[in-house]
């Protein structure tokens, strides 16, 4: 009788225990991010005194929203499982385009609504290309992101464009209200309405079901095609939005700014499974991603570190970031 109680004791102390690891592992898969932010704030805080100051604080943010908007536009794509590879390209021809046009008479809204217009329609010609062309989605962005940086070139004429940038647009990405500009409080509101969109709207659990199986979505009644292609407009639209903040931010047009900003918002979005809803795509964690990434190369730059170091940065966290996106959704369909 005192044997069996003993090994029930141990057994349930066992278990016990086991719970406790398991839920110390969920906690760090969960909240991982999270901690890694935190940490680099208080290690570059005491590393460089030039970090924790608002003005810092200020110009790290304001790059970011361009990032942002680019990384929101990878999410739609990868939820429905197809690729955006011409989202770099696109804010370089969006922006050029609003310079072009704003600089042969059209005004600030004629400005704003060509850049939409002309995001709205590459993400479009995207989504025909991929679902009814059948054409793998590396391959049809690829080719469309080529053919948009060429055209960002014949544009502009290779060259820099400073005139016909709207003053408006201007006052958006340079204005300060509370210390922020107002280019970042309206990515925090995109991402706020993003996040209601994905999470608590029908719409929005559909393309995660397309992204998770999209035959079983087709046989549930999901219109699958018309949501891959709805997921690359979607796409198309953010960046029209990121090109508006950059058009701003920078006062004038560059026909070679773009393609650099792939590697860190596919990387931030790769990095953000492992936060909110791990094993999934989402708006929570690729803001806290974005931080992350923002934050370290921020803090190396204030310590010194080499220009050329940023694209090793965005490569390798990217390259962690797949990594773990993989080991996540593995998890997910063990648990599942």
């Amino acid at each position: 009788m005192g044997d069996d109680m003993t090994a029930n004791s141990v057994s349930a102390s066992g278990g016990a225990g086991r719970l406790v690891s398991a839920g110390a592992v969920d906690a760090v898969r969960r909240y991982g991010t999270v901690t890694l932010l935190l940490a680099l704030i208080v290690i570059f805080t005491f590393a460089s005194s030039s970090f924790l100051t608002s003005r810092n604080w200020s110009s790290l943010l304001v790059t970011q929203s361009v990032v942002a908007c680019a990384s929101f536009a990878a999410i739609f794509p990868l939820v429905v499982g197809e690729f955006d590879l011409s989202i770099g390209y696109m804010v370089g021809f969006v922006a050029v385009l609003g310079a072009y046009v704003g600089e042969h008479g059209a005004g600030a809204w004629g400005v704003l609504v060509t850049m939409v217009a002309a995001g709205l329609f590459v993400g479009l010609v995207n989504g025909v290309l991929t679902v009814v062309f059948k054409i793998s989605s590396f391959i049809s962005t690829l080719g469309t992101g080529i053919i948009l940086s060429g055209l960002a070139e014949g544009i502009s004429g290779g060259e820099v464009k400073f005139e016909g940038v709207p003053e408006s647009f201007v006052f958006v990405g340079r204005h300060q209200i509370a210390g922020l500009t107002i280019s970042v409080w309206l990515v925090l509101l995109i991402a706020i309405i993003l996040l209601y969109f994905t999470e608590h709207t029908p719409l929005g659990r559909q393309m995660y079901a397309v992204g998770g199986s999209e035959r079983v979505a087709f046989l549930a009644g999901i219109r699958t095609s018309r949501l891959k292609i709805a997921a690359f407009v979607l796409a198309g639209l953010m960046v029209g939005i990121g090109a508006i903040f950059q058009l701003g931010a920078a006062g004038a047009a560059n026909p070679t700014f773009g393609p650099e900003l792939l590697l860190p918002a596919y990387a931030a979005v790769f990095l953000g499974v492992t936060t909110h809803r791990p094993g999934y795509y989402n708006v929570v964690g690729t803001v806290v991603a974005i931080l992350v990434l923002a934050v370290g190369f921020n803090g190396l730059s204030l310590l010194g570190v080499p220009f050329w170091v940023q694209p090793l940065f965005n490569g390798a966290v990217l390259l962690i970031a797949v990594l773990i996106a993989r080991s996540e959704a593995r998890h997910v369909r063990v648990a599942g």
